[in-house]
């Protein structure tokens, strides 16, 4: 159902007659029709209510996101703008009174400019939800004061709960630090790293390219170069074996025994020459853990106010914090654990 919520100013409630039932305020200000001067109308939209007492609780109990009003009570009036039940009702000591009620006397607060923007929360998908463009807003989705944390390439913003760490808020998120490259002098170095890496059975990858005079045929750069991980028979320490496994970054050759062809390893003076090394990060390493309700939103570079998301940005982040994430400690490392809905058998 549509509907909208007005709410007493008390700063122009002068017969203080906000919170009381409706034969209390005829009583307080001697005449039969509510003041609609001293309204606000503090919300506007569609909610997934069947009747007014499911919109109590609703308002009452379980806030929508965004929303920046009282808790609904008395004397607060409804308006339905749809359906046979429409007009407007006075939240009464016990249930609704319809009313007479002119609206167009309100101050209204929802004509403030709206944000689309990305809500992540602990244990469950992440969703698109639209909220006032104001700091109240933004403080009542994250549940306390906002502090912008942007850890992306793109022109967005985590909104988060600054004290949300302090005050032990639930984990919500993991930020994952960028896959990181590091260009090695030399395949001397490179093999150097790989067997001390393997003397405590520590796994690493590295890109290594062969230089273009190495082959008969031109080939590109990603087809000269090879994923060589150090979890291979020549890096192990005391060991009889020697091949090198690689595949090429193009998948045209894979699985190839790298050794065989290397100058430097057995192929002889008239090997493949190595270019470049370059040690890669072979798994997504935890930058920071989110706590708390939070939100994603576009924030220019060029300009002072947020922004809504963009259908692209939208797509990205929604997909990127989909699913929520557990937490749990392992060998003194945080370990994180997707947790995705099981599959239905009976979907279609």
């Amino acid at each position: 159902m549509n509907i909208n919520i007005y709410q007493i100013d008390t700063s122009r409630d002068r017969k203080r007659i906000c919170f009381f039932g409706l034969d209390e305020i005829k009583e307080l200000t001697g005449v039969d029709t509510l003041n609609s001067g001293i309204y606000d109308k503090i919300f506007s939209g569609d909610v997934d209510c069947n009747n007014l007492e499911a919109v109590y609780r609703m308002f009452n109990t379980d806030h929508p996101a965004g929303y920046t009003g009282r808790s609904l009570s008395v004397s607060d009036v409804v308006e339905i703008t749809d359906g046979d039940k429409k007009g407007f009702y006075f939240c009464d000591n016990i249930g609704f009174q319809k009313i007479d009620f002119d609206s167009s006397l309100c101050k209204d607060l929802t004509a403030t400019e709206k944000l689309s923007v990305l809500l992540i929360q602990p244990g469950k998908a992440s969703r698109m939800v639209e909220i006032p463009d104001t700091l109240d807003a933004m403080q009542e989705l994250v549940g306390g004061y906002i502090e912008e944390y942007m850890p992306f390439d793109d022109e967005v913003a985590i909104i988060v709960n600054e004290e949300g760490k302090l005050k032990g808020l639930p984990p919500n998120r993991a930020i994952y630090a960028e896959k990181a490259e590091t260009e090695i002098p030399s395949y001397a170095e490179l093999k150097r790293i790989f067997m001390e890496a393997e003397s405590v059975r520590k796994h690493l990858t590295a890109h290594i390219t062969f230089t273009a005079d190495s082959f008969k045929k031109e080939y590109s750069e990603q087809s000269r170069t090879y994923v060589v991980s150090s979890d291979n028979k020549a890096y192990w320490s005391k060991h009889l074996g020697l091949s090198i496994f690689g595949s090429c970054l193009d998948g045209t050759d894979q699985r190839v025994n790298l050794d065989k062809y290397m100058a430097e390893e057995h192929g002889g003076a008239d090997g493949w020459k190595v270019e470049k090394c370059v040690l890669v990060s072979s798994e997504k390493e935890i930058a920071d853990v989110i706590v708390g309700d939070f939100f994603i939103v576009k924030a220019p570079v060029d300009s002072e106010k947020y922004q809504s998301l963009t259908k692209d940005l939208e797509k990205k982040y929604s997909e990127k914090f989909k699913y929520p994430e557990r937490f749990y400690r392992q060998n003194g490392e945080i370990k994180v654990h997707q947790i995705k809905p099981k599959e239905r058998s009976d979907a279609r």
